[in-house]
């Protein structure tokens, strides 16, 4: 494994941890809301639109993740019983595409981004802006972009060198 696949791999397990970690403060505060609530001293003001940003935050903080060490379902029994140039010519199809769907998620949520920061939006009781939330998962879908493109040039070089390339 080269120094930059080690090096996204770092960074991409410290972003997962914010996700583990926007876990637990959900648990958290889903618990204590629950506590309170059957104790019979009120509620916990913006609980719901609390666990609903940390969701979006849980989701994409998880990707990159899940992208560098292929925890993703894939379509194996087909392609497995293909040459490794066939599997890789495969590969390289799929990559290209996630690769250009998730930039453009990534590109809409900095214009939404940036519209929400523009515009002032914020959540409903709590007052959270928005635009936090959405730079937050497009630096996490960027992320997501750069270990995607590190497995499309693999899968390239597969193809143009043969399986004894990687």
């Amino acid at each position: 494994m080269s120094k930059f696949e080690k090096a996204l791999g770092f960074v991409t397990e410290r972003v997962a941890l914010g996700a583990m970690a926007a876990v637990v403060v959900c648990v958290g505060l889903v618990v204590a809301h629950v506590i309170k609530r059957g104790i019979g001293t009120g509620l916990i003001t913006g609980t719901n639109e609390v666990v609903t940003l940390l969701a979006g935050l849980i989701l994409s903080l998880g990707i990159p993740y899940l992208t560098f060490v292929k925890g993703h379902v894939a379509v194996g029994i087909l392609v497995d019983r293909l040459a490794p140039r066939k599997q890789a010519a495969f590969d390289v199809v799929t990559y290209g595409i996630s690769l250009a769907i998730t930039m453009l998620i990534a590109w809409a949520m900095v214009g939404l981004g940036m519209k929400n920061q523009q515009s002032g939006w914020h959540s409903g009781v709590l007052a959270i802006p928005l635009f936090y939330f959405n730079y937050t998962i497009a630096a996490s879908l960027a992320l997501t972009c750069v270990v995607l493109a590190k497995d499309l040039a693999k899968a390239v070089v597969t193809v143009v060198k043969g399986s004894e390339a990687t």
